[in-house]
């Protein structure tokens, strides 16, 4: 009989695990199925200490498998598919630009020059090649209607910083002197010997 009352409370503890998935609990229905596993472990521990820890074994090797099957079903159920806000096999879209809106790849960018349209305090946004675009101010902020210059781009936003008169006298798509990535190349510059 025992046997019996352990089976029992086996099958109600991973019913209560795949109820959890389907219904909007909060958790209560997976608190209530560990203490369903307790009581099923305690049973069997009662009847001999050989059930006891084949229980235990027995839970540990099947769970995983049952959590991993209904996170494999769940996306496809009504409520997996409400609260992931898509249906089964759509892919969620690149959150990151990589282009502008007149497909300019936004890595070509770097070194234009262009105006603020807004105050870049530190963001706010600039018109690069008749485009409008949000950018965000490197340093300190910069006051609308100053020309800037494209720094970087990192995750799809666009970096300036106010730019300089040796760079405002550059041809547009001239490329910009860079600073020099690493020491060694700042100090072949010096043409130290």
């Amino acid at each position: 009989m025992t046997l019996f009352y352990v089976v029992a409370l086996l099958a109600l503890f991973y019913l209560l695990i795949v109820a959890e998935f389907f219904l909007p609990t909060g958790g209560f229905l997976g608190v209530t199925s560990v203490a369903v596993l307790a009581a099923a472990v305690g049973v069997a521990f009662s009847h001999s200490v050989v059930l006891g820890t084949a229980v235990i074994f027995f839970v540990a090797l099947t769970t995983p498998l049952v959590l991993f099957g209904m996170l494999k079903v769940w996306p496809h159920t009504p409520i997996g598919r409400r609260m992931l806000n898509r249906r089964p096999g759509e892919v969620a879209a690149d959150p990151i630009p990589r282009t502008t809106r007149r497909g300019t790849p936004l890595a070509e960018l770097v070194g234009r020059i262009g105006k603020a349209t807004t105050d870049l305090l530190p963001s706010g946004q600039v018109e690069l090649d008749g485009e409008k675009m949000d950018a965000i101010s490197i340093g300190t902020p910069i006051d609308r209607g100053s020309h800037v210059i494209v720094v970087s781009v990192e995750t799809g936003r666009v970096r300036v910083r106010t730019a300089v008169e040796k760079e405002l006298s550059c041809k547009p798509f001239e490329a910009i002197p860079q600073s020099p990535q690493s020491l060694e190349e700042s100090l072949e510059s010096f043409d130290i010997e």
